[in-house]
């Protein structure tokens, strides 16, 4: 599960992944985590989905209770997009967060180079 509390992203891991090793989130989960209402995060998935950038059957699942009744999901990929969508304080710290991440692991990989001989590749 993702969440953000005080100002600060918070990943618990394994919870929400629903036995996939991804994050699953429900509409009203996501509209938890950017702090928006539930309508803003429907009309920006619906309008995600029309773009065709997103393949619905990979983003979107349906997840049935042992009582019957059942929860619509969405993964990590389609809750990225919808953070460049939504403009709320949270959705501005998620993507803080996945940028600052993604910085990381850039200068992992180029380090990784540098130590392997690949001088070239870290300029």
């Amino acid at each position: 599960m993702i969440s953000i509390v005080g100002g600060r992203m918070v990943v618990t891991p394994a919870a929400g992944t629903y036995g996939s090793g991804t994050v699953w989130m429900s509409k009203h989960q996501i509209a938890n985590l950017f702090g928006c209402f539930v309508a803003k995060v429907v009309s920006n998935i619906a309008a995600e989905l029309k773009s065709g950038v997103l393949d619905e059957s990979r983003v979107c699942r349906f997840h049935r209770y042992k009582d019957g009744g059942g929860v619509e999901l969405y993964n990590f990929e389609i809750i990225v997009a919808l953070a460049f969508r939504i403009d709320t304080q949270n959705a501005d710290i998620f993507r803080r967060w996945l940028i600052e991440r993604a910085a990381q692991c850039q200068l992992n990989v180029l380090s990784m180079f540098v130590s392997n001989g690949n001088k070239e590749l870290a300029n």
